[in-house]
């Protein structure tokens, strides 16, 4: 193989722009779809009126729509979808020509378990992880309404099941949306805790797919991209949220975080956001923000610099004084531990035990390879770009946790 030799895909079409969510109806004329079912946040419903005014336009074009309000705090349950799917096919509503889903990221992959299931017999349980053997799911057309989760670009969907308290999405290219619509004016209705903990996520992932041992050099160019867009517009929108080309940027910000992603992978923050979404119902966004952080802060500690590649990709007042890569990637996360003291964002209020270091550590360290007999851990599957060992991880949980 050649140095410079990758894969490289993106399956969604995307339209964007102010009342893009619009273009919908010439979509759905020119695909001939006259019967479509909505997945609605009810809490997006309740309090935006330019969605209000958008489904009222289907009864205009003459197009059949069926709506599920979707209820769901953090993250969709198997029990839930299962729930709403035995619903809609006891009344009947399984022939639908797409599924359209406005809202966050559980509301989006709430829609694509949906759109298999109304396919395919029996419980979202059934299938699990990477299933083979499926019929086609429903087109799903994806609106979202925060600025972070990625669902709208991605195949898999998210879900916990109550039972076994384990998370584990239903992954199957079939569910790639067909369509998203990224439209400013519709995260800006979002309440400032949902800003943050989705688009800090955001951030995190454009740092992490930056300098993870997966990134390739055209993952890179969307990674940089992806972060300079999402630090230097998240203040500003938290500042003025009705302003639209500050939106756009961070709606562009997460899609190309996501285009990263979608051809690199996570680093071992994921997993960790992982354990604490499942365990301690911590919106995943949150604690993705907070783990990687505090990953990159110990990466920086133990002489990985590279994050000095960020600085000049800040909006910040010039200086003429010369910076050594130590120097800049040391101000890289100052700033990035300035963001979660600002915005007080922090796990302590979590009333986290304080046994679950250990637990988390163990959790934790299954998504390492092994740990060779130096205690070093080997980040094959971590995709930490150095070699960190057992007291290096206690140090980051206990950062996480207690910080």
């Amino acid at each position: 193989m050649l140095k410079n030799d990758f894969n490289f895909e993106l399956v969604t079409n995307v339209i964007s722009g102010k009342n893009s969510i619009s273009g919908i109806y010439q979509f759905l004329e020119e695909k001939n779809y006259k019967k479509v079912g909505l997945v609605l946040d009810n809490n997006l419903y309740k309090n935006s009126n330019y969605i209000k005014i958008f489904l009222k336009q289907f009864k205009k074009k003459k197009i059949s729509k069926k709506i599920f309000y979707f209820n769901g705090v953090n993250e969709p349950t198997y029990q839930y979808l299962d729930f709403a799917v035995n619903e809609l096919r006891r009344k009947g509503n399984r022939k639908f020509d797409c599924l359209i889903a406005i809202g966050g990221g559980s509301a989006i992959d709430f829609t694509k378990g949906i759109a298999t299931l109304l396919k395919n017999s029996g419980s979202g349980l059934k299938y699990r992880g990477f299933p083979r053997k499926l019929n086609p799911s429903i087109p799903v057309i994806a609106i979202p309404s925060t600025t972070g989760t990625g669902a709208e670009l991605a195949y898999n969907a998210v879900f916990t099941d109550l039972k076994s308290n384990t998370k584990l999405g239903i992954n199957t290219r079939n569910n790639y949306p067909i369509l998203s619509i990224l439209d400013p004016k519709i995260p800006s209705n979002s309440p400032r805790h949902v800003i943050l903990n989705s688009s800090l996520g955001a951030l995190i992932r454009s740092i992490d797919t930056m300098f993870n041992k997966k990134s390739t050099k055209i993952s890179k160019i969307f990674s940089e991209n992806s972060f300079k867009l999402l630090f230097n517009n998240l203040p500003k929108v938290l500042k003025k949220k009705n302003n639209l080309e500050y939106w756009s940027n961070m709606q562009w910000g997460a899609y190309l975080s996501i285009a990263a992603l979608l051809n690199s992978s996570h680093g071992p923050a994921a997993a960790i956001s992982y354990y604490l979404s499942t365990n301690y119902n911590i919106p995943q966004g949150l604690g993705y923000a907070i783990s990687g952080i505090r990953f990159f802060e110990r990466n920086h500690e133990k002489g990985y610099h590279e994050y000095f590649k960020l600085f000049d990709l800040i909006e910040k007042k010039p200086t003429k004084k010369k910076l050594s890569k130590k120097e800049k990637s040391k101000l890289v996360i100052y700033d990035l531990l300035k963001i979660l003291k600002y915005n007080k964002l922090t796990l302590k209020k979590a009333n986290i035990p304080m046994n679950q270091n250990e637990k988390i550590l163990k959790f934790i360290s299954k998504t390492f390879k092994k740990v060779n007999s130096n205690n070093i851990i080997i980040p094959n599957r971590s995709n930490n770009p150095i070699n960190l060992n057992k007291q290096d991880l206690k140090i980051i949980i206990k950062n996480i946790l207690e910080k």
